[in-house]
């Protein structure tokens, strides 16, 4: 029944091409996990479209996903991005296992768990690893080690040990400021691996529940070279090294002319 979960990818040469990567040789160590994970934040968006916007069913089966985001060059939500991230890394020699997560945002409750991560264990240190957060989370892995500080594309970020199995993740601003600012609460997530299985329910609750935040708002988030572009209900939002610029979204046309231009996301009509 769940065969399609834990089969190889079809083809792994087409992934490393979508990444704009070339072929990895060697042993596979920390640094080509994180240009791993740069280049995978970069070419390949996050986006719930299908949920939100055209009410389809989410298949986690690997064949579907690769159609899905690797031929059809799409996006697609934490579940299927980090579900088809992790049999990318075991087919390049990785040891990886997939974890729970919440988002830790600011909406006036505790958030659920709606969230697949990754945990990669590599020359015995344990390492948070994630390509489908729509929001800040670094362009590289983060070790399991409490008060750690990591650097990442101009971002402060910090992990910490919290009650039980739990790490959080916060986002402590730009490295180029001298400033010190509040850290901001991102994501926790349990140090815990889980089997793939056991992300299908929480899958489909997440992609049909009147409660979700998937099925509520049109999200779509890349990260650039220097920022990232997104889309958030109908506002379009681009940050880079000149600033920021955001405007609402006039309609139909023009959505799908940001989805080609920012997001190489083609829809068909």
């Amino acid at each position: 029944m769940y065969e399609e979960l834990y089969v190889a990818l079809p083809a792994v040469d087409r992934y490393w091409e979508r990444l704009g990567l070339a072929p990895a040789a060697g042993q596979p160590d920390a640094a080509l996990l994180d240009r791993i994970i740069g280049a995978h934040q970069r070419s390949i968006p996050f986006d719930n479209l299908d949920v939100c916007d055209f009410h389809l069913p989410v298949s986690l089966g690997i064949p579907d996903l690769f159609e899905k985001i690797i031929v059809g060059t799409r996006g697609g939500y934490c579940f299927e991005l980090n579900a088809l991230f992790d049999a990318f890394l075991t087919e390049v020699g990785f040891e990886v296992a997939p974890c729970m997560a919440r988002s830790l945002k600011d909406y006036g409750y505790l958030q659920p768990v709606m969230h697949r991560g990754a945990l990669v264990t590599l020359d015995g240190r344990r390492l948070y690893c994630d390509v489908g957060y729509g929001g800040p989370l670094p362009a590289c892995a983060l070790p399991l080690e409490d008060g750690a500080r990591v650097t990442s594309c101009g971002q402060v970020f910090r992990i910490d040990a919290a009650a039980g199995s739990w790490w959080h993740i916060s986002y402590c601003g730009s490295a180029e400021s001298d400033a010190e600012r509040p850290a901001t609460p991102v994501l926790a997530f349990l140090d815990q691996p889980l089997d793939t299985v056991d992300f299908v329910p929480l899958s489909h609750f997440a992609s049909t529940h009147p409660n979700s935040v998937f099925t509520q708002r049109r999200m779509v988030n890349r990260r650039t070279d220097d920022g990232n572009v997104s889309i958030t209900a109908d506002q379009f939002t681009q940050v880079g090294a000149a600033g920021k610029e955001q405007w609402t979204i006039s309609g139909e046309e023009e959505f799908r002319a940001l989805l080609a231009q920012h997001f190489g996301i083609v829809l068909s009509r």
